[in-house]
């Protein structure tokens, strides 16, 4: 840590998401003198085209600077090669080197020691674990709770993670999906009620839940992609609704459990296809929308069309050009990178460009 930090400030480094033929979850502080990504650093990496000293990256103006050490295979960020061997990047910027994948982040303190788990249905990584023990804490506590955040963010697993964690007789509605009105629902043993779409109940509907609300034995978990009041809910209903709030963020900003879910989807597809490390670097790369749901879609067809193929990889090119890319300006891991003056200086005394990377 820098002279003057304290442990509250923020702590820029290096999050490896994936290396060799795997997914991993790596964070590593950037030192004074630099962090040197390479087979030093990633003892037991399955890499073989990462160097023994691959890239440093720097910390520098609130920025990074990542400098390739003359790598065979050459270092990529953004998905771009380093033609001019030195680049300026701001955070969060994706960096390829070999076959590992790193994320550069202006804070890593909640990736540090972490570990990723499959519990509640769902990949858990310290990006959600957190909101994962408030929904259980919520449930504990009785209180009703609203879980905010975009589509296929995972916010229906944690409304059914909140009613396990009840362990009640729990109902689930959703108007879009079911013909029959909340009443017919929601029985006098209902104790939990994973409430979805509540901006299409409709006056009848919300009559009934406006009753229901005063029931003291009854809790809701509502899932909402905006707060209730700016989805018609009268103030009364959408507070009694909000007792407690849970923001979930979407996938773009959880680089640790990306990588994660691409392995999976791609082993639950088409287990024998080896996943080259160009995809995790290309999906980190896109906004995705429809966050985990689309994501899990997207490469599961990917991997059926590459094994129809009689390929045996699956790599970022495979994947379609208009998967993940549905939202017109949405933010991506992708920071512009700008050459640095010694970059410039290193390409006029050496024009030879890094090799691409099988």
């Amino acid at each position: 840590m820098a002279d003057g930090q304290t442990a509250a400030s923020p702590v820029p480094g290096a999050v490896v998401v994936w290396t060799g033929a795997a997914p991993t979850i790596q964070a590593f502080r950037i030192p004074a003198s630099g962090l040197v990504l390479g087979r030093e650093l990633l003892a037991t990496t399955t890499d073989d085209r990462i160097s023994r000293q691959h890239a440093r990256v720097a910390w520098r103006d609130r920025g990074f600077v990542v400098t390739d050490l003359g790598s065979r295979n050459g270092t990529y960020t953004g998905g771009n090669p380093l033609v001019d061997r030195e680049v300026t990047v701001t955070a969060p910027s994706v960096v390829r080197t070999g076959r590992t994948v790193s994320v550069l982040l202006d804070d890593i303190r909640r990736f540090e020691n972490a570990e990723i788990s499959s519990a509640h249905d769902a990949i858990v990584g310290p990006s959600t674990a957190p909101l994962w023990r408030a929904v259980e804490q919520a449930a504990h506590a009785g209180d009703n709770l609203l879980l905010l955040g975009e589509p296929g963010t995972g916010k229906g697993r944690m409304a059914h993670g909140y009613a396990r964690a009840r362990n009640r007789r729990e109902a689930v509605f959703n108007p879009m999906i079911q013909a029959v009105p909340l009443d017919r629902v929601v029985s006098d043993a209902t104790e939990t009620v994973i409430l979805e779409q509540v901006g299409k109940l409709g006056a009848q509907n919300l009559a009934t839940l406006a009753r229901l609300l005063a029931r003291p034995d009854l809790r809701f978990v509502t899932t909402a992609v905006v707060q209730l009041e700016h989805l018609g809910v009268a103030p009364e209903i959408a507070q009694a609704l909000s007792t407690r709030v849970i923001m979930v963020p979407p996938l773009r900003d959880r680089p640790d459990e990306m990588a994660f879910l691409v392995n999976d989807a791609v082993r639950g597809a088409e287990p024998g296809l080896q996943i080259h490390s160009t995809l995790v670097e290309v999906c980190l790369l896109r906004p995705w929308p429809g966050n985990a749901r689309e994501l899990i879609a997207e490469v599961g067809r990917t991997a059926h069309t590459v094994a129809a193929q009689g390929k045996n990889n699956i790599r970022g090119e495979d994947l379609d050009n208009d998967a993940g890319h549905l939202m017109v300006g949405a933010p991506t891991i992708n920071a512009a990178a700008q050459p640095t003056a010694t970059g410039k200086l290193r390409r006029k005394r050496n024009s030879s460009r890094p090799s691409n990377d099988e």
